[in-house]
Formats: structure tokens, sequence, C-alpha cells
């Protein structure tokens, strides 16, 4: 027991350290979570082989520039972290609200630590 919190709380602070700081933000869906600046392949897997990156920017109702550029700046084959980060710290607090729940309304939790 003592062991989960001390785990938990190295969690907790990595995320403050890694997510708080900027506009990046941890996703979490059928036991996996990423940041979505992630750059690893199964961040890809889950939302964009999945058809869930396409879906949620359609819902996010941003405008559709927008909504090419965070697609391709989360699916792209070479992505890069830096241009997703400009990215979401050009978006207005309602913009990237619009996102979240976009995210949320298909499935995701954000900002979640799982329980395992």
């Amino acid at each position: 027991m003592r062991l989960m919190l001390i785990y938990a709380a190295i969690v907790v602070s990595a995320m403050l350290v890694g997510g708080c700081g900027s506009n990046n933000f941890l996703i979490y869906k059928n036991a996996k979570h990423f940041y979505v600046t992630s750059t690893g392949p199964e961040l890809k897997r889950v939302l964009c082989d999945s058809g869930d990156m396409d879906m949620i920017v359609t819902d996010s109702k941003l405008p559709e520039a927008m909504q090419k550029e965070l697609k391709d700046g989360i699916c792209a084959s070479n992505k890069v972290k830096e241009r997703l980060m400009a990215s979401l710290d050009g978006m207005t607090k309602e913009q990237r609200a619009a996102l979240k729940g976009a995210f949320r309304s298909n499935g995701y939790d954000i900002n979640v630590v799982a329980n395992c």
C-alpha cells in the first residue's frame, strides 16, 4: 500500500512538471494513457489508426484549418512535438475546452491517472 502511494505521488508530480505548465494534456482510454503530444507508436495506433482523431477534430467544431493542423500534428508519421505544442499554445481557452470536450465525447478521459 505504501509503495502504491509513493508511486501515485511520483506520477502526480510528473504530470505537474510535464503537463500542467503548458497546454499539453493527458488522454486516457482503454487502459492506455498518453500526453497528446507524445510521439510513441501506441498513441498513433490508439488515436489515429482507430479513426478516433478524425471524429475528435470533427466533434470539436474548431475551424477546418485548425482541425487539419491538429490531426496532422498528432497523426503525422514525422510528428514534431514542438510544432504540435505551438499549435496547442496558440489556441484560445475556449478552443482547448472544445478539443478536450470532443475527446471526452469520444470516450477519452482527460488528465486522469488510471488506477492500477
